[in-house]
């Protein structure tokens, strides 16, 4: 038997002395973030083998049973062979959600932990008072369960923010004031950092750090963090209290007004505040829209981002012939190129980097265990990777075709993905329109084939923030968990990464960041459009000109000949590099 079967097992035989029928762990800590330090997400691992960040572990008294969308299905099949965990196609046509098996089953006494789902969720588990939900943890079952992080934070310049904290922070007391509240409780870690203008390293990849932020409209503003973690000199104006003391400071005032956002707020906060005031978080709207400080800065880190790219690019074609290539050096290689970069002070996620097969898992990354080498007779590369840097944080894709004899269908299938994110990069739409109304321009390309990505087709990103932030993006569908399908608005940003993904042969995706911005004002209404802010060629070698529009052709065109002009300033020192530049950026016909 396995040690994860063996883990569930004695979690098993635990659950039927506390007459707990089944138990549920979700991959998330008491702030819903979408990534989390290991001291909440340690239980997942510890007692499921797959890897993958997303996912929600059932356990009942006989059965353990792994929830995961379809971005990780190729991924979850490899990594849970040879345990007793079943694999559920969450969202999968005529598959039962989570909730659904649970009622359909009666698998109730059910155990969870309320700071780990909000209250909107919970209500979901719930079908009356005759089936009970215990609030249960078996946390500590886990061995060797690591600490909350410590890790020092640090303000950000004032240069880098187009708002000072005191207006950040009036905007929300006005917020509050306006919906008669007398405090406004902020509990996602994202939001904390904006309105504060601080970042930290608690998250890997995320500059967050594990707080509370309660604000008064007399303007009093309570922080919940471990002391060690702050700065010399912290802001004077702030009330600082121990991260733990948090629930006990607010079960004294339950009875004040309080205005917090519920799809954020954990279940265990709404449960303890008696007077509470929904609305959606004026935080996390406010931050999603970039001031020009915020869009100057992010065009300059993206170009110095781009360059790195198309280093790596130039890397893969000078030496794949060496036969020392493999997944993991590739990524290694671009991983140092950026930390190397003085504004780069970490990575946004870890570097996707994958050849051929291992390429159609949405997620996966290599490893020292899982390794792919790349050769002559590869037939591709996809490396999805970005940076956090002092100016912005970026998020890009590109796939390498490394095999001068490609296939026809990789070649077809580059070139639809790559007509696809045309499609909607080039689309004028209304203002008011969501993520939701247009994703069809993107997806309908595939649809025409048979052919789906089984993911969104785009996210919000953050400035100096999360890599993926709401409350925009583009999906054709609600996605459980995740806001974003919201109406865009001008100063946002949001990726275009479409996909081909065919499991055991390859998959493709191209990612550019998209900057909303002003299109036109008629009588009829006020339209956006996308400028592209990702500066980084295509692999032209993937590009089937006959598959392609004249319009098509002159958009690559034009997108190329501006990253030409940006880029090559910057790699005036390696005319080399220079020279690689022009040659990948030239017209497609020529």
């Amino acid at each position: 038997m396995n040690i994860f079967d063996e883990r569930i097992h004695l979690l098993q035989q635990q659950m039927k002395k506390d007459g707990i029928k089944s138990y549920v762990i979700f991959a998330t800590d008491p702030h819903m973030s979408e990534e989390a330090a290991p001291y909440f997400t340690r239980e997942r691992f510890y007692f499921c083998s797959f890897k993958g960040n997303d996912g929600t572990l059932l356990v009942t008294q006989d059965h353990y049973y792994l929830y995961t969308d379809g971005r990780y299905w190729t991924q979850a099949e490899k990594e849970l062979e040879g345990t007793e965990c079943v694999l559920v196609y969450d969202g999968k046509a005529n598959v039962p959600t989570l909730t659904e098996y649970i009622h359909e089953n009666e698998l109730y006494p059910l155990g969870l932990d309320a700071s780990m789902l909000s209250s909107g969720q919970l209500k979901g588990f719930y079908l009356d008072k005759d089936h009970k939900i215990i609030q249960k943890s078996y946390r500590k079952m886990v061995k060797d369960l690591p600490s909350l992080p410590k890790g020092k934070i640090f303000s950000l310049d004032a240069s880098l923010l187009s708002t000072t904290r005191e207006e950040r922070i009036s905007h929300m007391v006005s917020f509050a004031q306006k919906r008669g509240g007398k405090a406004i409780l902020f509990t996602a870690l994202d939001d904390i950092a904006y309105l504060l203008g601080y970042r930290g390293r608690d998250i890997q990849y995320t500059p967050v750090f594990y707080s509370y932020l309660y604000v008064t409209t007399d303007n009093e503003i309570h922080l919940f963090i471990d002391e060690d973690k702050l700065p010399e000199n912290f802001d004077s104006d702030i009330i600082v209290h121990p991260y733990e003391s948090f629930i006990p400071f607010l079960k004294e005032r339950k009875d004040i007004p309080t205005v917090l956002d519920n799809k954020q707020a954990n279940a265990l906060i709404c449960a303890t505040l008696k007077n509470r005031i929904y609305a959606t978080n004026p935080a996390y709207l406010e931050k999603s829209v970039k001031g020009e400080v915020e869009i100057e800065n992010t065009k300059k880190i993206q170009a110095i981002d781009g360059l790195q790219v198309l280093k790596l690019m130039k890397y893969i074609d000078e030496h794949v012939k060496d036969g020392n290539l493999s997944e993991l050096s590739c990524a290694k290689y671009l991983d140092n190129l950026r930390l190397q970069e003085d504004l780069c002070f970490d990575l946004s996620f870890t570097t996707i980097s994958a050849v051929d097969e291992n390429a159609a898992m949405l997620h996966y990354a290599p490893s020292e265990e899982n390794n792919a080498p790349l050769r002559e007779d590869s037939k591709l590369l996809l490396v999805d990777s970005g940076g956090q840097y002092y100016g912005g944080t970026t998020d890009t894709t590109r796939t390498f075709l490394i095999n001068p004899n490609v296939d026809e269908e990789v070649k077809h299938d580059y070139t639809l993905t790559l007509k696809s994110q045309i499609a909607l990069t080039t689309t004028i739409f209304e203002k008011g329109c969501s993520g939701r109304s247009i994703d069809i321009k993107a997806r309908q390309i595939m649809w025409d084939e048979g052919l789906d990505y089984k993911c969104g087709t785009g996210h919000g990103v953050g400035y100096i923030s999360c890599v993926h932030e709401g409350p925009v993006g583009f999906r054709y569908y609600v996605r459980p968990g995740v806001e974003d399908g919201y109406p865009i608005q001008l100063g946002q940003i949001i990726t275009v990464e479409p996909g081909v993904y065919k499991p055991h042969k390859h998959g493709i995706r191209l990612e550019n960041n998209l900057l909303v911005v002003p299109a036109c004002e008629t009588s009829d209404g006020i339209f956006y459009r996308f400028e592209t802010i990702t500066y980084c060629p295509y692999d032209r070698r993937g590009i089937n000109l006959d598959e392609l529009t004249e319009k098509e052709i002159a958009w690559v065109d034009e997108y190329h000949k501006q990253c030409y002009e940006l880029l090559s300033p910057l790699c005036k020192e390696d005319e080399d590099l220079r020279s690689y530049l022009r040659e990948q950026c030239k017209p497609l016909r020529a």
